[in-house]
């Protein structure tokens, strides 16, 4: 199976132009490249919204609006699934005005078909703004896929960073609901990761994630040649910014690997696909860092993985 993830930079509010960049972005892919393709959470509209107020006139329906418009059309020329971020309006009743607003996915099929959507279960603060919390963690049944499960950032890290650290509310589900792949749509910044992790989560990563990343990133280790005396080996601005931007990755995806730590005692295999978003809105930095693992009782294994700060397609294929 060959899944994509598109890592995107979005303009708060302007639809049209983010829409149009995804499709320039993709316009290299082809049926034989992509069974399923992963955009980040709220891909199109941006993130940072401040009330209810202020998204209304960028809320969404699951079957007319933009962005799953937009993933409809994709998913018929690729015919291949595709997942997209979207803020949800629905109805809660027959009544016209009685609304919920929800952060979701929407799932389309290769026919361009909507499957499901999800609405993200564990808000972010910034959500917590406009969004109501999802009625719970989704995991379904699809023909050429198997049992295929849906997150969206906060969902991964304990609820409202006050349950227990080792509860794993998302991937203890989706253990137990035999999940064979998650799809996981971000909007993951610099200040998303929970600060509480005992000091025992910190060994659960096997093998050492440091090497499967740089593996990923195709680095090479010290050729052994000696430095000449005359080179100057001070580090540029460019150096310690491609440094910083390599560790901002390193721990983004160390934390959701350890994130995923349930899958490491359990008896099946599984696979993640994650689709982060990079760029600055209202002064929050987004990571990038959009990766495929593989998780097994061996541990969490790094197929590929992108900068923490550049826009991309990641490939990775995978044997389901």
């Amino acid at each position: 199976m060959k899944i994509v993830c598109l890592q995107l930079e979005p303009q708060l509010g302007e639809v049209e132009r983010n829409t149009k960049h995804a499709t320039t972005m993709v316009s290299e892919l082809t049926p034989k490249d992509v069974d399923v393709l992963v955009l980040p959470e709220m891909a199109f509209t941006g993130y940072v919204f401040t009330s209810k107020e202020h998204i209304e006139p960028y809320l969404e329906d699951a079957e007319t609006g933009p962005s799953v418009q937009w993933a409809k059309i994709q998913a018929k020329r690729l015919n291949a699934h595709v997942v997209v971020g979207f803020p949800e309006k629905k109805k809660k009743t027959a009544v016209e005005d009685d609304l919920v607003y929800y952060n979701s996915i929407a799932f389309v099929d290769p026919q361009g078909r909507l499957v499901t959507t999800y609405a993200k279960t564990f808000l972010y603060y910034t959500d917590e703004n406009w969004a109501e919390e999802g009625p719970g963690f989704k995991s379904i049944t699809v023909d050429g896929l198997g049992k295929v499960g849906f997150g969206i950032c906060m969902d991964v890290n304990p609820y409202q960073f006050k349950a227990p650290f080792a509860a794993f509310e998302f991937s203890s589900y989706h253990v137990e609901q035999k999940t064979n792949l998650l799809l996981c749509s971000m909007a993951w910044n610099k200040g998303e990761e929970g600060d509480k992790a005992p000091q025992n989560q910190k060994s659960v990563l096997k093998p050492p994630m440091k090497r499967l990343l740089e593996d990923a990133q195709g680095q090479e280790g010290d050729s052994g040649e000696e430095e000449e005396e005359w080179e100057d080996d001070k580090e540029t601005e460019e150096e310690a910014l491609e440094r910083e931007n390599q560790a901002l990755m390193f721990e983004t995806i160390h934390y959701w690997a350890m994130r995923m730590n349930p899958f490491y005692t359990g008896k099946e295999e599984a696979y993640v696909a994650i689709a982060n978003r990079i760029g600055t809105e209202s002064g929050i930095l987004f990571v990038g860092s959009s990766c495929v693992m593989k998780l097994s009782k061996k541990g969490p294994e790094l197929l590929g993985a992108l900068s923490a700060d550049k826009e991309g397609l990641l490939r990775v294929e995978i044997p389901i």
